[in-house]
């Protein structure tokens, strides 16, 4: 369970951070997005040399190369979700992307929920649209189109990612974690320094003390979701971290950064506790 609170709190700390630079408007976000993975990248690295891989199966490579690629691309749409609905909203497209990992678990590797864990998955995703109330910042008129397209496209990235994870767990050994963790943030760190090398913008140490931070962050809440997919199955793990960190997230955007919430989402907020009591029935 440990492992679980620990994803929620470095998950979480991810999108408030975004979040928080957007609020204080004097660093470019993009740039400390693009050092997070080159950190993530050196992070992963210890683990990596220390885990002395004998072998590197192609499944490593490919769940973490696919995890990467998507973190890296799904960034550029989390940070304009986050601008025009507000972070407990766009939250809530990232949770939601839990159906992805629990329907593969169910009809391609067999996992089988009991019936207070079925009850406890729909009543998550009950809670997470519910909590989804919060008012936020709106484009003009003439660029309403883009927000279903951003989040329809985060909402896909983050699936195949938390897909990632969940097929790494069916399909490699856990020792082959390092591997799996620093192929995802190599790849996603490659494109990272091409964007810094073309935008030719100047960084200061505001954003490589952010970028760090939001870097450390991301490989610890893959480090110990991939550790609690060891523990629980997915049905478990994904609609427990969504829900605890949507439930983590908002009350931090609401208390910290002055995001309103609706009662609906305070509701949905009493609904998602319920969801996790029944997650953890056994």
């Amino acid at each position: 369970m440990i492992y679980l609170l620990l994803n929620i709190v470095f998950g979480s700390l991810f999108v408030l951070c975004i979040k928080w630079v957007q609020v204080r408007n004097r660093e470019d976000i993009i740039t400390i997005g693009m050092i997070n993975y080159i950190a993530g990248a050196f992070a992963s690295l210890p683990e990596f040399v220390q885990s002395h891989p004998s072998v590197v199966t192609p499944e490593a490579l490919v769940t973490g190369g696919l995890m990467g690629g998507c973190y890296f691309v799904a960034f550029f749409f989390v940070v304009y979700a986050i601008k025009w609905i507000g972070v407990a909203s766009s939250n809530v497209i990232g949770a939601l992307s839990i159906l992805c990992p629990i329907l593969a678990g169910i009809y391609i590797w067999q996992e089988t929920p009991n019936l207070f864990q079925a009850w406890g998955v729909g009543l998550a995703l009950v809670s997470l649209s519910m909590i989804g109330g919060a008012a936020g910042k709106t484009p003009s008129l003439n660029r309403k189109w883009i927000v279903p397209l951003i989040l329809v496209s985060f909402f896909a990235l983050a699936g195949i990612s938390r897909l990632s994870q969940e097929a790494f767990r069916h399909l490699c050994d856990a020792d082959e974690r390092p591997v799996f963790l620093f192929t995802a943030f190599c790849l996603a760190a490659i494109p990272s320094v091409v964007v810094l090398g073309l935008r030719k913008k100047r960084i200061v140490w505001r954003e490589w003390g952010i970028g760090a931070l939001l870097g450390t962050a991301n490989i610890l809440q893959s480090h110990f979701i991939l550790k609690a997919l060891k523990e629980f199955p997915g049905y478990v793990v994904f609609p427990v971290v969504s829900a605890g960190g949507l439930i983590f997230t908002t009350l931090v955007a609401t208390w910290v950064l002055e995001e309103r919430l609706t009662r609906r989402a305070y509701l949905g907020i009493g609904f998602a506790t319920i969801a996790l009591l029944l997650l953890n029935w056994k």
